[in-house]
């Protein structure tokens, strides 16, 4: 049976990078310009008030802030009680609104999640104005795990800090002395998948729950594209080039 792959050879290297992120650049004088609101406000009461001097929206408040949580925040997910009926009530209208900027709406009624992705629109005068998030091979490696996990338990998708660092110990070569560089590694990993909205600390306890987002993230193709590489490095073969078949182009 091959051998587990190396710690060292995992980490560092880049696998995918279109996680939905965190960082997000908006120019909202340029991209809301010449907007057209006529499709979109039906739904309003004719009565709406504006919520600052110079707003002409026709969208209720309520779903203007779920806009701007779509476009700013890595994702929504059904325990936001405030974003979540909103969207789903307004998908027509904020799907629409998106697409004006570029963006297309992600919502999966069944894990009961939604985000925004950057469209490829092949057009130059296209701007971008999202930006992706690379995970490290080593995050992705974790990454794969908590998928597992939230498979497995989807009801109750909490993982406890120790379960996933014995996880990741698994890849520790046996001639490793520096236990301290290699915690740190593993502590790294796991506040990459915080920072990337994946996993959510739960306060006061040393457990995070995993976020149903996770199944968009790691959909089928990269699930084996991991496993290709795990076996890749298994057999021998030089890391860098086994990732050169398995990166996916960044959304910049």
């Amino acid at each position: 049976m091959p051998d587990t792959p190396v710690f060292a050879d995992i980490f560092g290297d880049a696998l995918f990078d279109d996680t939905p992120s965190t960082h997000r650049e908006l120019d909202p004088a340029e991209v809301f310009d010449h907007t057209d609101h006529a499709t979109v406000g039906s739904q309003v009461p004719a009565d709406r008030k504006p919520r600052f001097p110079g707003d002409t929206s026709q969208l209720p408040p309520e779903a203007c802030w779920a806009l701007q949580e779509l476009v700013a925040a890595p994702h929504i997910t059904d325990k936001s009680k405030k974003h979540w009926p909103v969207v789903v009530q307004y998908e027509t209208e904020l799907r629409s609104r998106l697409s004006e900027l570029g963006l297309v709406l992600e919502l999966n009624h069944e894990h009961r999640f939604a985000f925004t992705r950057q469209a490829e629109d092949p057009s130059p005068h296209s701007r971008n104005i999202l930006r992706t998030k690379t995970l490290s091979l080593g995050a992705s490696a974790l990454a794969l795990y908590l998928y597992q996990r939230y498979l497995a338990a989807p009801d109750n998708p909490v993982v406890e800090t120790d379960d996933m660092i014995d996880h990741m110990l698994a890849y520790k070569r046996p001639d490793d002395t520096d236990e301290a560089t290699f915690h740190k590694r593993i502590l790294s990993a796991i506040k990459s998948l915080d920072d990337a909205a994946i996993i959510k600390p739960i306060k006061g306890t040393d457990r995070y729950l995993i976020h149903s987002v996770i199944t968009s993230i790691l959909t089928a193709d990269r699930v084996e594209a991991l496993h290709d590489r795990y076996r890749a490095l298994a057999r021998g073969e030089n890391s860098r080039d086994a990732l050169a078949d398995t990166e996916e182009p960044a959304d910049e």
